[in-house]
């Protein structure tokens, strides 16, 4: 039996009475397109399916299916003998192309003749394409996500009280991407309000919303990079401490955070970059009040924390200008605090590993050490304490010695940070 090929295509058309021009974030895009089909109906439809595939690309699976029916047929021979023979029979491919899409008005230009019969149609097309708000300013920029952080107790001690983990969680994912998105080095997805905006997609599905609004739909971006996160300890808090020289007062945060953190390439499941972030209150900068308030503090500087720890593995800060002692630095948002040391290193040739080949980045040699003086939105300025800086292009790290510099007497001294006490080592 003869094999046979059947092409079956499949497309999502929805005709409306919209307006063919520019709709909100929506905008119109004219194709040509022409196909061919038994009659003039199937001829134009084939051709819009054709017009959306230009556009929206297709999803094509093919398969292929053999299928045996076996048969005999008995002959016998002029001795008297009887022998069998068996046929078998049946193959086909089939080939699937699937392709959907809004289309907002068509013209048909011809319908003619094809040459091997039926019809062939050509037709102008208009479908409504939706445009990402903000895409020309992140279209350059890597694609993350912070997954839901993941927590090994169902609470914690947060200070003067004990926070359920769903709490610690959900804060502590948005204090990531908060600070992640402050950095503006990578175009962030949400993963961690899917309900919200499921909901507004099957909204837009609606029977009365305007096709040109339907367009938004199918617009779903994956991930380059995920960020993934699990707290193991949280146990932070604050005790107040009496000067036996002053009987002076003071408030002493205390206690650690343990995260495990990874960032991961979901096409692959490729793991870039994982450590263990395991700090105290005093290497988090955090001042802890002794009430409910505290806990906030500690959401925003373990996320700040996370985040410059992920734009260190991934896109560290470059120095983009520099005037004298003055640096411009190409990362704000908050991230660089005043009065924080960094350093500034110069890049040279690239290293490779000598038994694959495989390349390990730069070498980094440190030119300065700077301080932070001023930050904006995008930009932070430093002032140079030692050393210099040429031109442009420099990667700058964090004094790892500023990180726990805390002066040690500040635990003990009160307010009176002026003031010099004989226990001080002034």
């Amino acid at each position: 039996m003869a094999s046979f090929r059947l092409l079956s295509v499949l497309l999502v058309l929805m005709l409306g009475l919209a307006s063919a021009g520019t709709h909100g974030a929506t905008e119109t895009r004219t194709v040509t397109a022409q196909a061919t089909g038994i009659d003039r109906e199937q001829a134009v439809y084939n051709a819009l399916s054709e017009a959306v595939r230009q556009v929206r690309g297709a999803q094509i699976s093919a398969s292929r299916q053999v299928q045996s029916s076996l048969g005999r047929i008995s002959t016998r021979g002029n001795d008297g003998s009887e022998s069998t023979t068996t046929v078998s029979a049946a193959q086909s491919n089939r080939t699937r192309v699937r392709s959907s899409g809004l289309i907002s008005g068509y013209r048909v230009l011809s319908v003619t003749d094809a040459s091997g019969g039926g019809k062939l149609a050509k037709l102008q097309v208009d479908l409504p394409i939706y445009k990402v708000p903000g895409s020309s300013a992140q279209d350059n920029r890597w694609r993350m996500a912070v997954y839901p952080v993941e927590v090994a107790a169902g609470e914690f001690q947060m200070d003067s009280q004990q926070v359920a983990g769903r709490e610690v969680a959900q804060r502590l994912t948005h204090s990531i991407s908060n600070a992640l998105t402050r950095s503006r080095r990578f175009a962030m997805l949400a993963r961690d309000n899917d309900d919200a905006i499921y909901a507004e997609r099957e909204r837009m599905a609606g029977k009365d919303v305007a096709v040109a609004e339907k367009a938004m739909l199918g617009n779903s971006l994956g991930a380059e990079y995920l960020v993934v996160t699990r707290v193991t300890d949280l146990s932070l808090s604050s005790e107040q401490l009496t000067s036996s020289l002053t009987g002076e007062i003071s408030q002493v945060s205390k206690g650690t955070a343990v995260l495990e953190l990874r960032v991961l390439v979901p096409a692959t499941g490729a793991i870039v970059w994982s450590e263990t972030l395991n700090a105290d209150a005093r290497q988090l900068d955090i001042d802890l009040a002794g009430d409910s308030s505290s806990a906030q503090q500690v959401f925003d500087s373990l996320g700040r924390e996370v985040a410059l720890r992920v734009v260190d593995a991934v896109w560290p800060p470059l120095v983009e200008q520099n005037s004298g002692d003055q640096l411009v630095i190409n990362m704000g948002g908050g991230l660089l605090k005043l009065g924080e040391q960094w350093e500034v290193f110069a890049l040279g040739k690239a290293v490779r590993n000598s038994h694959r080949g495989a390349g390990l980045g730069r070498e980094e040699h440190k030119v300065a050490t700077v301080t932070i003086s001023r930050s904006t939105d995008k930009l932070s300025y430093a002032t140079i304490l030692d050393g210099s800086v040429v031109g442009k292009g420099q990667v700058l790290r964090r004094n790892p010695q500023h990180l726990s510099a805390r002066d040690p007497a500040e635990a003990i001294r009160g307010t009176r940070k002026r003031t010099c006490l004989p226990i001080d080592p002034c």
